[in-house]
């Protein structure tokens, strides 16, 4: 009896099994979930911003739209508009053009809110498709696909063309109120009009901390240095620039007798100078002089998209802008010293804002030189002696920024274009994806 093998204990054994085997299943059903919501929601994100992508392509779309009608709009002439406004304002319209054709002003895409409800007020709406889908004889549908699904049917009939999900929304700002850098290497009559606004700028008062210090690749510039180095940027040579300020000659800019690559040999990595017009705005990062502190103030007033020839337009928003402008018809010849005072340029700009808002045809470059005369400012002869060819100011642009930000789910998606007005919708000279 005392020689038999004794049982091994194995109660709780199985127990322990299962509950260990149910911990791994637990484990890997709970992980097996995860990913599915995971998969399942990147899967819903590219949905969405599948959507929010194309919703932002049709607010471009919209918005190029509405500027060809602005375009067309700018071209209508309206015969004895003049006389019509001096007759309502009690025979005092004479000056605005008599009986001469008169083109409208009126800034139609700043009026307009290009959105998705614009867009659905645009298209019939989804009970119309419905009741006019269902007046539709059964010989002209799919009767196959209809039978076999009818609740995917109804969803296609549905969602036809003009249904969407999501919303979009589209701003637009003119380039041309802006100082154009495209016009620096222009001709004489044209650069020196906006290199003169380029040196005011940049020499305001209210800028001149950002010359005060070296920046981050210890380089100190002044606005004369900057402005000789964005001409040298655009120009063909490969001299270095120097400004003619005396006024004897029209030429503004003459040849130096140094390299123009100069200051960028010092730079890591070295490169040259471009030699050719800017392609994006951002490109003038690279120019010298120009740091994150400078296009932080002067980003949003510069511009290099519309062509050589274009014309600040005085309808801008930007009180800096609007100064740029009345230093831009005031006559050189007879400068008037207030245009100095901060508080006389404060009223003046003020006048301006009042004078736009009351014009109910549009605020043109006439009107403008009259709200500049009646404060007493000299005018340039040449502006006053033929107002549609002065080239110093425009009311018209032909250049416009778009930046639209399509919403699907959680997801946004933005792009901004820039769009120069043509006979079609317009070329796209800028894209960027966001």
């Amino acid at each position: 009896m005392s020689g038999r093998p004794r049982k091994r204990r194995e109660r709780g054994v199985a127990m322990l099994i299962a509950i260990i085997s149910i911990a791994i299943l637990t484990v890997v059903a709970t992980e097996f979930a995860y990913s599915s919501r995971v998969d399942l929601q990147l899967a819903a994100n590219q949905r969405d911003g599948l959507q929010a992508y194309y919703l932002a392509r049709s607010g471009l779309g919209l918005s190029r739209l509405l500027l060809k009608f602005q375009k067309q709009l700018n071209g209508t002439q309206i015969p004895n508009l003049g006389a019509i406004l001096g007759g309502l304002a009690g025979g005092a319209g004479g000056a605005a053009g008599g009986n001469q054709p008169t083109t409208m002003n009126l800034q139609i895409w700043r009026m307009a809110k290009v959105d998705c409800h614009m867009l659905r007020g645009m298209v019939r709406s989804d009970d119309d498709r419905g009741e006019t889908a269902s007046r539709r004889p059964a010989a002209s549908r799919k009767l196959e696909f209809d039978d076999e699904f009818p609740d995917q049917a109804r969803a296609q009939q549905k969602r036809s063309f003009g249904g969407f999900e999501g919303c979009f929304n589209a701003t637009i700002s003119d380039e041309e109120e802006k100082l154009n850098l495209a016009r620096v290497v222009a001709g004489p009559l044209s650069a020196a009009p906006l290199v003169g606004r380029l040196l005011d700028l940049f020499g305001d008062k209210r800028f001149e901390f950002l010359f005060d210090h070296e920046d981050a690749n210890r380089v100190k510039v002044t606005p004369q240095e900057v402005v000789i180095a964005i001409k040298d940027w655009i120009d063909e040579d490969e001299t270095q620039s120097a400004l003619n300020l005396s006024g004897q000659s029209p030429d503004l800019f003459v040849n130096g007798f140094s390299d123009e690559d100069y200051h960028y040999d010092k730079y890591t990595p070295r490169y040259p100078a471009k030699n050719a017009r800017f392609d994006t705005l951002d490109e003038l990062y690279l120019v010298h002089g120009v740091s994150d502190q400078f296009m932080a103030a002067f980003k949003d007033r510069l511009t290099v998209y519309p062509g050589q020839e274009s014309l600040p337009n005085v309808n801008t928003e930007d009180p800096v802008l609007i100064y740029m402008a009345i230093l831009s018809v005031a006559d050189p010849a007879r400068p008037d010293p207030r245009l100095k005072d901060p508080l006389f340029i404060d009223a003046l700009i003020k006048q301006v804002r009042a004078a736009r808002m009351f014009n109910f045809v549009g605020f043109s470059v006439t009107d403008f030189i009259n709200v500049v005369q009646s404060a007493g400012v000299p005018v340039n002869t040449t502006i006053t002696n033929n107002v549609r060819q002065n080239k110093f100011v425009s009311d018209k642009s032909e250049t416009f920024r778009v930046s639209v930000v399509g919403e699907a789910g959680s997801v946004q998606k933005t792009i901004t274009a820039v769009i120069r007005l043509d006979d079609q919708l317009g070329k796209l000279v800028y894209w960027r994806e966001d």
